[in-house]
């Protein structure tokens, strides 16, 4: 069966893969996502957004859902050896840690500069970030990514990790990042995504959010994360199910 995404995920490309997000931090592969895989993905999001509304809305592991047409690449063996590949180069010894954490978010509507400048580190090893539909525009009207990318280690215990993204993930420090964004010399940090392309990063060492978005305009993107380096922690799982609790609170049943 042919793969949904154009990335063969042997050991060489992993290794050289590897590398560049060692160096590079923000690595794109252009054209990784067919055109028809492309499609068959804005086709679900369209669904989605006519039964949730033209709002912001983010919804937890949608490929699990019934008839999810994401399901085809969360299954796919080949993405599948990309996540594990790159995480047991990330974090030695975790390629087998934890399941695909999927996460599907949309921001539209009025309020599209509501959701920005969340600065954050992702709980997993390596994150996979495929844009669905991007707004056009300047940085601050097309939701562009916005990061500083290998700025933590791998931390050894999770209390470590967590007393590190509270420090981050608060209003007064998410006010000091988006201050020093708005001030910016250049755009050195700033990622404009395109459709069709595939954006990776060792999320959990990385500090990234995104710009806002013009208003009515529709920024939808579609992420993987994989690789828990503190697996089965309790500080991780209270993480997540935080967000996955106040994420329910934004959204109706997906449909089948």
């Amino acid at each position: 069966m042919t793969s949904p995404i154009n990335f063969i995920a042997n050991d060489q490309n992993l290794d050289q893969l590897a590398r560049r997000l060692d160096s590079e931090g923000i690595v794109c592969v252009e054209g990784a996502v067919p055109p028809e895989s492309l499609q068959r993905w804005r086709d679900q999001l369209d669904r989605l957004i006519e039964k949730q509304g033209f709002r912001y809305f983010s919804i937890i592991q949608p490929w699990k859902e019934r008839g999810s047409a994401y399901e085809e690449l969360a299954a796919d063996a080949n993405f599948r050896a990309l996540l594990t590949g790159l995480t047991s180069r990330g974090c030695r010894g975790h390629e087998a840690e934890g399941d695909i954490y999927n996460v599907l978010r949309v921001i539209a509507g009025p309020n599209g500069k509501q959701k920005s400048f969340m600065f954050h580190y992702d709980a997993s090893v390596v994150t996979v970030l495929i844009p669905l539909q991007i707004p056009e525009g300047k940085p601050e009207d097309a939701g562009d990514l916005i990061a500083w990318p290998n700025r933590r280690p791998v931390r050894g215990s999770s209390v470590i990790n967590a007393i590190e993204k509270s420090l981050i993930q608060n209003p007064l420090s998410r006010w000091w990042w988006s201050r020093r964004v708005v001030r910016r010399p250049d755009d050195r940090n700033i990622y404009r995504l395109k459709p069709g392309n595939m954006y990776l990063f060792w999320g959990y060492r990385t500090l990234h959010a995104n710009l806002g978005c013009k208003s009515n305009s529709l920024r939808a993107t579609l992420l993987f994360h994989h690789g828990d380096p503190h697996q089965g922690s309790l500080v991780t799982r209270a993480i997540r199910w935080t967000r996955r609790v106040r994420e329910a609170r934004n959204v109706t049943k997906m449909p089948a």
